[in-house]
């Protein structure tokens, strides 16, 4: 959670959250595609809307990180500007307009690693690679990718290895969870049970986006302690190099004028490259 900042300050690190929609009348909602249902907010946070609307007098989408931080883009000049809101502490329900008796749970509850996540996919997204050995957060205008610094439990990268060994992306929600989709679940043998229990909202939010070419499953994986997860700048090419990567460029620049015979399948790629990680969730659903 940021401190310092006042409503409309520029808003300095990495863009990213859960999405909701607002407009001038006060209204919260999430929505999974443009032209479909929308899920109002219940509660409504009306002193964050407030905030809000002295900034952006129309409203229009904001984003919840992780650290509870809600910022949204404007419109200055010929750009647009990432800005500060305020901060909420996301709760409460999604509802429907028309059938309020379907509404579903901001966060749900009682979860255990690997169960079906009740509740609609979204949060702050981050990438990683096979192993889930590096993290990190790609920027959507330059498509580079920033490193995360901050460590995740191991337990939650174990899980992320099992579950997509190949790498692929993940999401942390305001209040910590760690979510992902899958493919091809580890716990097959209660997924039919565990799925007739997902709530009608969430099977439907399933079914739209199966239609629309993801044809994976929500999971759940744990929840981390300590957020906002920091970000580095990504490396470039006119970076110094340390003492240790100059040396051992040095050692294997030297070892490749070996007169030793090489073996074939040295030359051979690994199946798993991180330049080629699954384009498992797409941002603008």
């Amino acid at each position: 959670m940021s401190d310092g900042h006042a409503s409309g300050d520029e808003w300095e690190n990495h863009y990213r959250g859960y999405r909701l929609h607002t407009n001038q009348e006060g209204d919260v909602w999430w929505q999974v595609y443009d032209g479909t249902d929308r899920l109002y907010l219940d509660p409504t946070p009306e002193d964050l809307v407030e905030q809000l609307l002295t900034v952006k007098r129309l409203g229009g989408r904001i984003r919840v990180t992780e650290g509870n931080d809600v910022i949204a883009k404007e419109e200055r000049g010929d750009d647009y500007e990432t800005i500060w809101i305020g901060t909420l502490s996301l709760s409460g329900e999604l509802v429907p307009a028309d059938d309020p008796e379907y509404s579903i749970d901001i966060q749900p509850d009682n979860l255990s690693p690997g169960d079906l996540w009740p509740s609609v996919y979204d949060g702050a997204k981050y990438s990683f690679g096979p192993g889930a050995e590096r993290v990190w957060w790609s920027n959507p205008g330059t498509h580079k990718r920033h490193p995360v610094t901050s460590a995740l439990p191991t337990d939650i990268t174990e899980r992320l290895a099992r579950y997509k060994p190949q790498g692929g992306s993940l999401r942390v929600t305001p209040w910590n969870d760690v979510i992902t989709l899958v493919d091809a679940h580890p716990a097959s043998d209660n997924l039919r049970q565990q799925f007739n229990d997902l709530p009608r909202v969430v099977k439907n939010i399933i079914k739209l986006r199966k239609e629309r070419g993801v044809e994976k499953l929500p999971v759940y994986l744990g929840s981390i302690d300590e957020t906002p997860l920091t970000v580095a700048e990504p490396d470039s090419l006119t970076d110094q190099l340390s003492a240790k990567e100059q040396s051992e460029l040095e050692s294997w620049a030297s070892s490749l004028g070996s007169t030793t015979s090489t073996d074939p399948e040295d030359h051979t790629v690994d199946d798993a490259d991180e330049n080629d990680i699954p384009h498992d969730d797409p941002t603008d659903w």
